[in-house]
């Protein structure tokens, strides 16, 4: 029996995604509520969302339309960021971070403010992160995470984060919460490793 070709691409949207199988399931249900995260303080929250195929593109294709914002999954630049603190990192590099099970913590600065205590706050947030099992030995020191900081002028709330497949916001800096988020969905993605990026 030769099935039509809108069915075929239905079945292979809903089971042929390079994503995750956690996060292929929602997919065919849109994204899952709201989920309050921390003590209340910032208003932070997160929830799960549909995870698209990573497909590589060039940086000069032009603008990449995303599923979410902060963008969580879908095409990105062929090269990723290094783990680190960066200022205005192009999305296109720090989704790739997302594909390699990392975490994008992000804060909402305008052109030409200064957003140093809010860039530092989420600096000293991710030093409290539990190491990473898949960037070597649990009791290195440092310990090293996966963790991408830059601002992003296009999120709506003064903090937002992203893993592959999960979107947080927050109106401040709350870094119980952040902590909560990264536990529950660093390392969870397509390609699990740690392999430093080459970008800025």
């Amino acid at each position: 029996m030769r099935l039509p070709p809108s069915l075929l691409l239905a079945l292979c949207l809903a089971g042929c995604s390079e994503s995750s199988p956690d996060a292929t399931s929602d997919a065919a249900v849109g994204p899952l509520p709201w989920m309050p995260l921390g003590d209340g303080t910032c208003n932070a929250r997160a929830r799960r969302v549909a995870a698209l195929p990573g497909v590589h593109v060039d940086p000069s294709s032009g603008p990449i339309p995303w599923l979410t914002n902060p963008p969580s999954s879908g095409n990105h630049y062929g090269t990723w960021a290094r783990w680190g603190a960066w200022r205005d990192l192009a999305r296109g590099y720090w989704v790739h971070n997302l594909e390699h099970g990392g975490v994008a913590l992000l804060y909402q600065c305008p052109a030409g403010g200064s957003c140093d205590g809010v860039r530092d706050a989420l600096v000293a947030a991710a030093g409290g992160f539990p190491g990473d099992p898949a960037c070597g030995p649990a009791d290195a020191a440092p310990p090293r995470v996966r963790v991408v900081i830059t601002n992003d002028r296009e999120i709506t709330t003064p903090v937002a984060a992203a893993a592959w497949g999960a979107v947080y916001e927050a109106t401040c800096v709350d870094a119980p919460s952040l902590r909560q988020f990264y536990a529950m969905f660093a390392g969870r993605a397509p390609e699990d490793f740690c392999a430093e990026g080459s970008v800025p």
